[in-house]
Order: C-alpha cells, then sequence, then structure tokens
C-alpha cells in the first residue's frame, strides 16, 4: 500500500467557512431542480451598475490585459484615499494596497503583524474568516464575546505578552450592530497602552442606516496603529470582482506589498479601473441601495415580531438581520431548510456568543423574502 504523507496541519486543522459552504449548498440543490428560499446569503444581490462593467470593459479593449502594479493603479490608490477623507482619514496613497476582495486584505494584515505563535482576540459572533486567517498566519485566535458590546475589563483580561493585535467589525457581520463611540475609545485605549495592532474590518461601513458612526483610523492615535480592512462587494454589487483594500500607518505598505508579490502579484487593472468608476458612482448609488435593505429590514422585522419565540431587533447598518430565536438556533436552521426549503445561518455558525440567534439575511428579491416570512410564520420556531 503506498504510503502519502498528510496534508500541512494549517490547512488541515481549518474550519469550513459556514457561510461558503452554505452557498455552495444552495448552488448545488438548485442545479438540481429544488427551489430554495435564500435568507442566508451574504451577497447583496446587486447588479453591478453598467457603468462600472463598461468601465471594465474600456479598460480590457485598451489594452489593460497585463501585469498591474502589485500595490494597485495609482488612480485607485488616490480614490481611495479621497473615500478615506469622508471617514475623516488621511492617507497619503502609497499607504493603501488594492487586494482580491476583503478577505485578502484581511490576511494582508495579519501576514504584516502576527508571527508564530502570536495571539489576536477576534470578535464573536464574528464573521467565519476571522480566526482561521489567524491560523493560516502562524497565530493564535482568542474568542472574546462582543454580541452587545465590548466589554473592556474582559478585553483587558485576555491581553496576554503574546498578544499582537485585536481584530474590530463595525457594523457587524452578522448582526449589524455599529460599535460606539466610547467601545472604540475603550479599545484604541488598550492597544495604546499594549502596543496593540488594531485590525478594522469596515465593509459593511457604507450601508449604515443611522448616524453616528466611528472610525478609529480617523482617530490620530487610532491611525497609528490601525489596519482597515475594506471591500467593494456589499457597497457596490461587486463580491465576484473581487476587489478591496488594506488602508496602513505610514510606511507599512512598501513592507507588507511584499505579501502581495509572493502570493497573488496583483488585482487585474481592468477590475481596479472599474473601481475607480465605482468610487465617482457612490453619491448616486449607495443612497438607493441603502433604502432598499432598509425598506426591507423595516418589513421583515415587522413580520418575524409577531411570531411567538422571535425577538428581531433593527440594526443600524447591513443587510442583515439578528433575531433571538427560543430555540437550538443550529436545530432551527437546519429545520427550516429541510422542511420549508427557507435557508438562513444559525448565529452559533460565528462563535458560541452568536448561539440562539439567526442571521437572515435581506438580499434576496421582495417577492423571495416574502415567500421565506409566509413559510416561517406558519410552522413558527417549533421543531
Amino acid at each position: 500500500m503506498t504510503m502519502v504523507r498528510p496534508l500541512a496541519a494549517r490547512v488541515a486543522a481549518l474550519k469550513p467557512s459556514a457561510t461558503v459552504e452554505m452557498t455552495e449548498r444552495l448552488r448545488a440543490a438548485r442545479a438540481a431542480g429544488h427551489k430554495i428560499l435564500s435568507l442566508s446569503s451574504g451577497d447583496p444581490n446587486l447588479l453591478t451598475d453598467p457603468r462600472i462593467i463598461e468601465a471594465a470593459h474600456r479598460a480590457m479593449q485598451a489594452g489593460d490585459t497585463h501585469y498591474a502594479p502589485a500595490a494597485g493603479i495609482p488612480a485607485l490608490r488616490e480614490a481611495i484615499a479621497a473615500r478615506e477623507v469622508r471617514h475623516g482619514a488621511h492617507y497619503d496613497p502609497a499607504d493603501i494596497l488594492v487586494t482580491p476582495g476583503g478577505k485578502f486584505a484581511l490576511l494582508a494584515a495579519l501576514a504584516g503583524t502576527v508571527s508564530p505563535d502570536d495571539e489576536v482576540i477576534v470578535p464573536e459572533p464574528g464573521w467565519v474568516s476571522y480566526g482561521p486567517c489567524v491560523q493560516m498566519c502562524g497565530g493564535k485566535p482568542v474568542m472574546l464575546p462582543m454580541l452587545d458590546s465590548v466589554d473592556t475589563a474582559a478585553l483587558e483580561r485576555a491581553i496576554t505578552a503574546r498578544t499582537v493585535a485585536i481584530i474590530l467589525n463595525s457594523p457587524v457581520n452578522p448582526s449589524g450592530r455599529v460599535l460606539p463611540a466610547a467601545e472604540i475609545e475603550a479599545v484604541l485605549r488598550l492597544a495604546e497602552q499594549h502596543n496593540l495592532w488594531l485590525i478594522f474590518d469596515q465593509v459593511y461601513a457604507d450601508l449604515l442606516h443611522t448616524a453616528p458612526f466611528t472610525y478609529p483610523q480617523a482617530d490620530e492615535r487610532g491611525h497609528a496603529r490601525t489596519l482597515v480592512v475594506d471591500s467593494f462587494s456589499k457597497t457596490f454589487g461587486m463580491t465576484g470582482w473581487r476587489l478591496g483594500y488594506l488602508a496602513m500607518p505610514p510606511g507599512m505598505a512598501k513592507t507588507v506589498q511584499r505579501f502581495l508579490q509572493h502570493s497573488i502579484y496583483c488585482v487585474p487593472g481592468f477590475i481596479q479601473a472599474a473601481g475607480v468608476t465605482a468610487l465617482s458612482l457612490f453619491d448616486e448609488v449607495v443612497p438607493e441601495y441603502c433604502a432598499r435593505f432598509r425598506r426591507r429590514q423595516l418589513h421583515a422585522a415587522e413580520r418575524l415580531n409577531r411570531i411567538p419565540g422571535i425577538e428581531c431587533p433593527l440594526p443600524r447598518a447591513s443587510f442583515y438581520l439578528f433575531p433571538a430565536v427560543a430555540a437550538d438556533d443550529a436545530a432551527l436552521a437546519a429545520h427550516w431548510l429541510d422542511v420549508l426549503n427557507v435557508s438562513t445561518l444559525p448565529g452559533s455558525a460565528f462563535g458560541p456568543a452568536g448561539a440562539g440567534h439567526l442571521r437572515l439575511s435581506m438580499s434576496s428579491d421582495d417577492v423571495e423574502i416574502d415567500a421565506a416570512l409566509d413559510r416561517i410564520e406558519q410552522a413558527g420556531i417549533d421543531i
């Protein structure tokens, strides 16, 4: 019998992405002819604006089909820097790296700050890729419950001599919670006190429904130690374009750029050209997208709150709802999928602190959302 060496532990030990696994499950079911009503997708289901598509087409027709600069084309880095000014932060375009989506921006941030056996504090419930990305960089994720607030005392207790970074996400995936200024300030104070990096995921910040919003990089102390992760995916309906960025404190990008050079090399230039056009359309298209998502959130929350055993608060951002359910969330999500043909994601998939909740996405069209809610109303939470 031929002996085959096992795969590397850093990959073999990773848990599958719950969100990607559900997407693939739905794709397979639909390919087999099954009609699944989706309330689980992290894709905003927005048609990319034709002008964005045309910008990519023009760039390709003009010959922009070769290697682009590893850090990103100057026009896009300048446009991103101008975008961050709207957030109250001032960046030199040289401090921005263009990446294939927000997930790779997160991975690049961790690759640049985490050494083997270093610890990174990770919020939960939180995006399912935070912990695995820390592990792929040789670090140890230290999960910290942050469902309703950042417990400053608990955060300080979690910091050890091996801690190098804290990941913060606002608005939060899965809940849509927006971290208040006092919580951002408390985290910045501890990061400064213990000389830690802050990796700030603001991917949903453009889908803000009620002000205010606090950006840690807008604070002078925060700017010096915050690595900002962002993406075009949710804001502009560009999930398949794989376009994001990492904005860093002065002087870091030139070093972290080497990680891009030796991995993806560059984001295609024609995709970056599309990104420049997308940013130029922000004021025209994004408010309409936000209004669409908010209308759906309001409507769905009202219906869900009429169902015994479900409490659905309205988040201040995103296209998600994160209702509390008086049932085992994983069992309920599985039951709704198997019996109702309605897909959701259990809150526990985003960490134990999310247990007892479901993440519902308002990214399907109105007819599909209403049909799913009809089935949920009829079935309730009885399993």
